[in-house]
């Protein structure tokens, strides 16, 4: 099983936009609306219109599945969860850490005495920052 891509997909993307198949293959999927829908205005005015090409590099950073589930156990036991968390300025992750969230701002939880809140998530992640 092959553990990396080769370069053969970049080439594959840059060549696609290089001999402009995209324009071929937008033309080719607005004539063949077009038959099927004659009166589509829309249709009509994009093939009149200059193609233009549409694919871009996505400028935001993706979300990984182990920051999904990290996220949602955040929202789960704290109420929230902050995205600057995620972010590479480790003093505004640690700052966003210690935030408490509304689960963590609710009075007398936990009975008097007891240790039942002790060991949970929400503990160890607010309480034990401060210290």
């Amino acid at each position: 099983m092959a553990t990396s891509k080769g370069g053969s997909k970049a080439n594959q993307a840059a060549s696609y936009k290089a001999n402009k198949r995209w324009e071929a293959n937008r033309k080719r999927r607005l004539e063949r609306t077009l038959k099927a829908q004659p009166t589509n205005q829309q249709v009509i005015n994009a093939l009149k219109g200059g193609m233009v090409y549409r694919r871009k590099t996505p400028t935001n950073a993706t979300w990984s599945a182990s920051w999904i589930r990290v996220a949602k156990i955040m929202k789960e036991f704290t109420g929230r969860f902050d995205p600057v968390i995620m972010g590479s300025n480790i003093d505004a992750a640690k700052a966003a850490l210690s935030r408490p969230g509304p689960r963590s701002q609710e009075v007398n939880r936990f009975k008097a005495g007891s240790d039942k809140g002790f060991f949970t998530l929400e503990t160890r992640l607010y309480k034990g920052l401060k210290a």
